[in-house]
């Protein structure tokens, strides 16, 4: 080779040393590299197609990072690293190092061994964040989007983690879910029977907590509540979702959103043992026992407090 074209190759090989030796005729083009000398170090043997218009300039060893790589030459604009390979990507349970998935709109194809790419008609701004080099589905979407492929119980490990690493909080997780859901979808209906099954729905998402309470304490014929009532214990205040003070009963609806950390556990039981303390009975429930089981509720409710006689 002469020496202009050992310095042109150079600036290649450069160039493409930021992405695992990938680079693109495009790339090339810019370096001043015409399509026939791509041509010419392709049948020389100094680049090694992958697929068209995708260029790798060394040989060896083909792993999950270097097929991230890949993915990120391949990819249109609209097109990012999804699913399973997000949740690598991310350090989140249920990841796969095996081929690289590729999500997005209708656009580039892989003809790679190493990528396959899917189609998805609702990816939104949303749900694409980078790490790093890499163009990738945020957290929750990847746990989404990988949730048919995932066990209930690595779900809730993918929850659990993404929660306590503040990538994002159960009631993003509750409004992502709704947007997404839809007949035939598999992701967000798995992913929202683990959150039920966590108890994690949060009130505040769809009717207030005190009104579908309420609506069942009236129903069943128990005795008005007081609602937000106020107990000062040893010099603290508490105040409770709902309070029979005659009975000396109180009813509070829980979440995981209340209970992510330890230290918000450790507080919300020295909470109760107060209230224990000072002569009161609770009685909790999570929000999906009102709104899905409240045959549940009447039952234990009919434990304290007594119930008028239908006329």
């Amino acid at each position: 080779m002469s020496d202009q074209t050992i310095r042109r190759f150079s600036a290649v090989v450069d160039a493409a040393r930021r992405s695992s030796g990938f680079i693109t005729t495009e790339e090339m083009s810019r370096l001043g590299i015409p399509q026939s000398t791509v041509t010419r170090w392709s049948d020389m043997g100094l680049l090694i197609r992958m697929q068209r218009g995708v260029f790798r300039t060394q040989r060896g060893g083909f792993g999950f990072d270097e097929g991230l790589d890949l993915a990120m030459k391949i990819a249109s604009a609209q097109q990012v690293i999804g699913a399973r390979s997000a949740l690598e990507v991310w350090e989140l349970p249920g990841g796969l190092r095996t081929k690289v998935q590729l999500i997005g709109p209708r656009g580039a194809r892989s003809r790679s061994s190493y990528v396959v790419v899917s189609e998805s008609r609702d990816l939104k701004p949303i749900d694409i964040t980078g790490r790093g080099r890499l163009r990738v589905t945020t957290p929750l979407r990847s746990i989404i989007d990988a949730a048919p492929q995932c066990s209930s119980e690595v779900i809730g490990e993918q929850l659990t983690a993404g929660v306590t690493r503040k990538m994002f909080t159960y009631r993003d997780a509750q409004i992502r879910i709704a947007e997404l859901s839809k007949r035939g979808r598999r992701g967000p209906a798995q992913v929202r029977r683990v959150l039920r099954s966590r108890h994690a729905f949060d009130k505040r998402l769809s009717n207030p907590y005190e009104k579908l309470a309420l609506g069942v304490i009236t129903a069943a014929r128990f005795p008005p509540p007081v609602a937000q009532y106020r107990i000062d214990v040893g010099g603290r205040t508490y105040y409770v979702d709902f309070a029979w003070p005659r009975f000396g009963v109180i009813v509070e609806c829980d979440s995981m959103l209340a209970h992510s950390t330890p230290e918000q556990l450790a507080a919300d039981l020295a909470r109760q043992n107060d209230l224990v303390a000072a002569g009161w009975t609770p009685v909790r429930f999570t929000y999906w026992d009102v709104s899905e089981r409240p045959e549940a509720v009447i039952a234990q409710l009919s434990r304290h407090l007594p119930r008028a006689v239908a006329a």
